[in-house]
Parts: structure tokens; sequence; C-alpha cells
């Protein structure tokens, strides 16, 4: 089974969307996988944002129990696969911890990567964009549209692995 680790900056928005939407839909293809996330700069326990937990309710996913939890040495050594929200997560984490090069990765970029290796014509996924939104603080609608970048990311991923 296969670990995973979503991180962004507060783990109240992106990483916690991501989180769960990448379960509900490996679970859905019963693909066996275990997803947590965690932010950064997470300051104590924060529940996901009243946003992300309006447009995962869209989604059949109840966001309510989420706590924030800060990305930590012992956290990163736990999983198979860090998928970070932006370039800058990406290069935090490997100015920290260069050992995990092999791991650490946009999930745009693994979500490209993993397409181009099932279906190298296929260019749904622009690797130039690579960071996913940022929604804080933002409409319900940016929040919409953050959920749907995540998901062409993740069903990029899933359909590969299938």
């Amino acid at each position: 089974m296969r670990k995973i680790l979503m991180v962004c900056t507060g783990n109240t928005c992106r990483s916690a969307m991501a989180a769960a939407l990448f379960k509900k839909y490996a679970a859905e293809r019963q693909i066996e996988v275990m997803v947590d996330s965690a932010g950064l700069h997470a300051f104590g326990s924060e529940p996901a944002s009243p946003q992300a937990q309006t447009v995962m309710q869209e989604h059949g996913i109840d966001l309510s129990g989420h706590r924030s939890k800060q990305v930590d040495f012992d956290l990163l050594d736990q999983y198979d696969l860090i998928l970070t929200m932006t370039q800058d997560h990406k290069r935090y984490i490997l100015n920290l911890r260069p050992d995990l090069a092999n791991k650490v990765f946009l999930i745009k970029e693994f979500a490209y990567q993993e397409r181009q290796e099932t279906n190298p014509l296929n260019e749904k996924m622009n690797k130039a964009d690579s960071d996913v939104s940022d929604p804080f603080g933002q409409s319900v609608a940016v929040y919409h549209r953050t959920a749907t970048e995540l998901l062409q990311a993740i069903e990029a991923i899933l359909d590969a692995w299938q």
C-alpha cells in the first residue's frame, strides 16, 4: 500500500482537500492507499476552512473532523510519496531534507509524469502550470476551481495506477 502525504502551507485548504479527494476516488477505484495531509506553516490544530468544507461536501466528503498539523522530519519519513501544492513547498522540503528528492513532487508534476508513462501523447496535464492555486480567504467559487485542479491531477495519477 502506498503512503502519500499532501503538503501545502497551512493545511486548512489545498492539502486537506487533496487528501480527502485522493482517499475518496482511490477507494472508488479499489486502489489501496494511505493518504494524509500537513502544512509547512500550520498553526496548532485548525479545522479545514469553511469554504473547503462546503466544496468537499459537494463531493460527498465530510471535512468537519479535519485538524491541521505541521510538517516535521519524523512525519516526512513515514511516507513513500510526498505531493506538494507549489514549487515553493517542494523547495522548502528539499532544502530541509535533500535525501527525499526521489519522493517529493508537486502534485501536478507527479500527475504529468504518471500520465506520460502510461499515455505519452496525452497533453491534458500542462507541466508548465504546476502550482495549485491557493484559495485561502477567497470565495467558494475559487475553492471550486482549486478542487477541480486537484481532481484533474488525482484522476491522472489514479488512471496511471490502475
